[in-house]
């Protein structure tokens, strides 16, 4: 899932499942993803198990809200705190999204310990092919019981 704006971009990959054969529900669905981040000139990449099947699932449909203009809610966080994402588009087919990169998901390029808010503007046909992208990294990694 890639998205991209005037001061740098983003990018999310599911790599695998953290754990492959626990018992534990939860566990299962833990997965290793890497994340790209780019800021002008500054890039790095992380890489960590700090988001779930299910917490992609409720990710696709944050973005599926955002795009058709029935937005959820214009804040999304998941249990992890590294990752979050905001919606502060002003409306119109005009997108943007903060995300914020935190504990494990910190670019290196950050001194202190608060997170990084990366802005992205997306524009309509690159949100729907990051959530077209998110939906097949997902079809390769689902929910598991």
């Amino acid at each position: 899932m890639k998205l991209t704006g005037p001061e740098g971009g983003f990018e999310l990959n599911i790599l695998d499942y953290e754990c492959s054969d626990s018992p534990y529900f939860m566990d299962r669905n833990w997965l290793i993803v890497s994340l790209k981040a780019k800021y002008y000139d500054d890039e790095c990449v992380r890489t960590a198990p700090i988001l779930s099947t299910w917490e992609i699932e409720l990710l696709l449909k944050w973005m599926r809200s955002v795009v058709n203009g029935n937005e959820i809610s214009p804040k999304l966080t998941f249990v992890e705190p590294a990752l979050g994402f905001n919606n502060i588009s002003p409306g119109h087919g005009d997108y943007r999204l903060r995300i914020k990169l935190g504990s494990d998901a910190r670019p290196n390029w950050q001194r202190d310990t608060t997170p990084f808010y990366l802005p992205v503007a997306p524009d309509k046909r690159e949100l729907q092919r990051a959530i077209q992208d998110l939906e097949q990294q997902l079809q390769r990694f689902p929910v598991r019981d």
